[in-house]
């Protein structure tokens, strides 16, 4: 992550705020990583190549604006079903 990825996330807090900020920055992390080990499997990366985390941030962001509310709650009744 870098500074312009700081600064990013700095204003999706400021958008979305709690607890949805949460939400996006756990579907950028998990929609990169899975990315990352799709381009990493396929060749067209290495463990050494750089990614831009800019776009995942993005769509986390907006997929925490139209979904966050649903995903959150589908999270949560995962742990409090009995």
């Amino acid at each position: 992550m870098g500074f312009g990825d700081i600064k990013l996330a700095f204003l999706m807090g400021l958008l979305l705020s709690w607890p949805n900020i949460l939400c996006a920055l756990f579907s950028a992390f998990f929609i990169g990583a899975i990315v990352g080990i799709l381009l990493i499997t396929f060749g067209k990366k290495t463990l050494k190549s750089e990614i831009p985390f800019g776009p995942f941030l993005v769509t986390g962001t907006f997929l925490a604006t139209f979904f966050g509310k649903e995903i959150i709650g589908w999270y949560l009744n995962l742990f409090l079903l009995k």
